[in-house]
């Protein structure tokens, strides 16, 4: 039998990358094709270049649809925190009798609990945070109990209308018959983080090149979420004010500093060998460790605005390319926040470093929806 396979577009905040994959053994991957390019990126919810965008999206989906991995009618594209929003919403059935939960009951529970009447955006996913029942047991899936009540605290993401006008229409006009909006940050958790995990309760800052977006995560939902600005170009970009060198000797720079090591004065210098000048090591590990500190701000006012008391146990997972290369940044965040910080990244041979994160969470989202 023909395996199935999917395309899906991860919109991020300095590239667009397109993949179309097919279910490996042990929920690995089988990558067909993967396509990317460059753009401009986004902040505060609005893209940079909307027309570039429009253009690169066109020639991307003409790709994907002439490809030789067979006919392909549908794409997933991952949504950022940037042009999502959460809401959290209590609701609950009663029926006449004890009766068996079905799917669809499950469906008129979403239902009843969230009604989108907003003209600026779009539903596009739902999930529970947690199930009840009438004895008081909370369940993940409660398909197949038997109750009275069914109630539920429960997770819905809209989309910007703007985000899909843009996005969603050019690759219907391009010519794809279905494009799927989800959630990207969702696809994250419910792919990186293991159930048991969730269930208590969990935290990914996925950090970008331009963007961030900060998640908790309770069940199969998110219970906060909050997008902001910082990624590694702010760190490169501080290092171009503070030596002014050129956007790509920064970029460089900022890959060889290790703000693990110790150095005393300046007998360590960092090289860049495109046109032999030095950089003092100390000067350079400070630059890094201010703009870590602007990201520690923007992730403590994210913890504040949330509401939630975190236990000390719990540790925030990072992931992305933003930051997650840097030697050394996980421990400095970790100083800064007082509390343990992993990286994050897919559980799938070669594929395991953080920057693969969301094109593999939403490949697996997709795979999982077209068993």
């Amino acid at each position: 039998m023909q395996k199935k396979h999917v395309a899906i577009i991860d919109i991020g905040s300095s590239k667009v990358t397109a993949v179309v994959g097919e279910r490996g053994v042990n929920k690995t991957f089988i990558i067909k094709s993967k396509y990317s390019f460059d753009y401009d990126g986004f902040s505060d919810g609005v893209f940079f270049d909307e027309l570039k965008l429009k253009k690169e999206l066109f020639s991307l989906a003409g790709y994907l649809l002439k490809g030789t991995y067979g006919k392909i009618d549908k794409v997933y594209v991952g949504v950022p925190g940037d042009f999502t929003k959460v809401f959290i919403r209590d609701g609950q059935l009663s029926f006449s009798k004890k009766k068996k939960i079905t799917d669809e009951d499950v469906d008129a529970l979403f239902d009843s609990a969230f009604v989108m009447s907003s003209t600026k955006h779009t539903l596009i996913n739902r999930s529970a945070i947690v199930y009840e029942l009438d004895d008081f047991r909370r369940l993940a899936n409660p398909v197949g109990a038997n109750s009275e009540i069914l109630s539920g605290k429960l997770s819905f993401i809209v989309c910007s209308n703007y985000f899909i006008d843009i996005v969603k229409q050019t690759l219907l006009n391009a010519g794809f018959s279905a494009v799927e909006c989800v959630s990207s940050a969702l696809a994250q958790a419910l792919y990186l983080v293991e159930a048991e995990t969730r269930d208590r309760i969990a935290i990914i800052a996925d950090i970008g090149y331009i963007t961030s977006t900060f998640s908790i995560i309770q069940g199969d939902g998110i219970l906060f979420q909050k997008a902001f600005n910082f990624g590694g170009g702010y760190i490169t970009a501080g290092l171009v004010e503070r030596f002014a060198v050129d956007f790509d000797v920064a970029e460089r720079l900022k890959r060889k500093v290790n703000l693990s090591a110790i150095c005393s004065g300046g007998s360590f210098d960092v090289l860049d060998g495109e046109n032999g000048e030095y950089y003092p090591i100390n000067d350079v590990k400070d630059s890094v460790k201010k703009s870590l500190d602007i990201l520690c701000e923007n992730l403590a006012i994210a913890f504040e605005e949330s509401g939630y008391v975190i236990p000390d146990y719990v540790p925030l997972f990072i992931t992305g390319g933003g930051i997650t290369y840097l030697r050394g940044a996980k421990a400095h965040v970790s100083n800064r926040l007082g509390m343990a910080v992993e990286v994050l990244g897919p559980k799938v041979p070669l594929m395991d470093k953080p920057i693969e994160s969301t094109v593999l969470s939403l490949l697996d989202l997709a795979l999982e929806q077209n068993k």
